[in-house]
């Protein structure tokens, strides 16, 4: 069996239904169970996961090393989870009816470039109030941006995953009388999961955009890491802190 704890678990969910023998004539029993039981069995083995440091640190390192030999100035932002954090999408979603994005390659949880360059974009104009400015850094449809976004991943041994539950209380029903609680239980992002992020690009092209180009992007992680980023901000989830102590800009020395 493959050390991917994400692919044993798509596996063991599948083989799981196949083996599964159920009379739907007898009492208490249904195919809806038997995919429910099969679901808390899965999610309980995704429940047991453990960061692979060792990988995810060594790429890390490969890809910090690589920033340093390119053209490019680059920030390294090292940031935690102030309370349970869902984002993205990956295969664990038909398992856990709620999306998680991860990278099975690392087998990690992860956040994706795209998804932390689109929360900022949408912070950013907000702040600035100039389409311009927002698509001379973030790009539009007709022109590439001035910055290059990284995935952000997971660094801390601390417990990665946790449990939550959510519970739909007016699924067919048109009162409170007729409704029937179907509690949902399912994975996120632990609190205070501490994830590492780098953002690349050419001190020269960002400046023509505007000088302070660099330091509003700063202020746009600040700001939305603490509205909160992925799903489910309105019910608290999504606050982040940057841990960085302080911001080193690193630039090629010719």
């Amino acid at each position: 069996m493959s050390q991917n704890i994400l692919l044993n678990a798509i596996q063991q969910y599948i083989n799981s239904l196949k083996k599964g023998n159920i009379n739907i004539t007898s009492p208490g029993t249904s195919i809806d169970k038997l995919k429910r039981d099969t679901k808390e069995q899965t999610m309980s083995y995704l429940f047991s996961f453990n960061l692979k440091t060792n990988l995810v640190q060594g790429y890390i390192n490969d890809l910090q090393s690589a920033l340093a030999k390119s053209d490019k100035c680059f920030i390294s932002i090292k940031f935690k989870t102030l309370r349970k954090f869902i984002s993205g999408w990956s295969p664990i979603y038909f398992i856990t009816e709620v999306p998680m994005s991860w990278d099975l390659v690392l087998d990690t949880p992860y956040i994706s470039g795209s998804t932390i360059k689109g929360i900022l974009r949408d912070y950013f104009n907000e702040i600035v109030k100039d389409d311009n400015k927002t698509s001379c850094i973030f790009g539009d449809k007709n022109d590439v941006g001035k910055v290059i976004f990284f995935n952000a991943y997971p660094i801390s041994p601390s417990k990665i995953l946790a449990y939550d539950i959510l519970t739909p209380h007016y699924n067919n029903a048109d009162n409170e009388y007729d409704v029937n609680p179907n509690p949902i239980k399912f994975l996120t992002i632990n609190e205070g999961v501490e994830f590492i992020t780098f953002i690349a690009f050419n001190k020269k092209e960002l400046e023509e955009c505007s000088k302070d180009s660099l330091s509003q992007i700063l202020k746009t992680f600040l700001l939305s890491m603490k509205m909160g980023w992925g799903r489910r901000t309105s019910r608290g989830y999504g606050n982040l802190e940057i841990i960085t102590k302080e911001v080193e800009l690193k630039c090629p020395s010719s």
